[in-house]
């Protein structure tokens, strides 16, 4: 009797754990890449004679993590017309924000009623030479509450296949990737601007 109490238990604690990895495997999932930044050449000053100092080639090394991480604080604030972001905040060595993009169904008569938005937050970790970013929490968010999908990365949509059916799932979780590559893209355009550059207000 005590043999099988102690079985079942075991068995019990066993698909908790497999269950706690599962979820933690899910919220691992994130798109993720370390970038390197030198800093702007420095400008080659000729001698008297019009020779060059020996050895100086205008390259200034590494760039400063302050004003990489400047770059990524500015990228935050930047507003574009593409997506939305939000609760912005930074700290001594990172920035982040929540991006927003608006989905529409193209077709007149969508198979589920999944218009809504994708958000999904973003991090830049800067240092010395070197930003990394992390795009995480890609989420699915329908209007209508009953038809929210939720992470893309998920098999099933949070709502049901009766709501979502697995081919819309799947158009779905495609354009919210192809909204976090733009993301990138974006991200990555703006740390090349210097920070002492106003660009608020301005398209880039």
């Amino acid at each position: 009797m005590n043999i099988l109490k102690i079985g079942l238990s075991v068995t019990f604690f066993l698909s908790v754990t497999l269950i706690i990895a599962q979820e933690s495997k899910i919220e691992e999932k994130k798109i993720q890449e370390v970038v390197f930044i030198d800093a702007e050449p420095k400008a080659i000053v000729a001698n008297a004679d019009g020779s060059f100092p020996p050895g100086d080639t205008g390259k200034a090394g590494p760039m400063n993590s302050a004003e990489i991480l400047k770059r990524a604080v500015n990228y935050v604030e930047i507003e574009t017309p593409k997506y939305i972001k939000g609760n912005g905040v930074s700290t001594s060595s990172k920035a982040e924000c929540l991006a927003t993009f608006v989905y529409k169904a193209k077709e007149l008569n969508p198979q589920a009623d999944a218009n809504g938005v994708f958000t999904m937050h973003i991090s830049i970790d800067a240092k010395e030479g070197k930003y990394r970013y992390t795009i995480s929490k890609i989420n699915h968010v329908a209007k209508n509450p009953e038809f929210s999908g939720g992470d893309v990365y998920s098999e099933f949509p949070k709502c049901g296949s009766m709501k979502i059916p697995p081919e819309l799932w799947k158009k779905l979780c495609s354009q919210a990737l192809k909204h976090a590559a733009v993301l990138v893209s974006d991200l990555k355009e703006a740390m090349k601007i210097p920070s002492n550059k106003n660009l608020k207000g301005e398209e880039w």
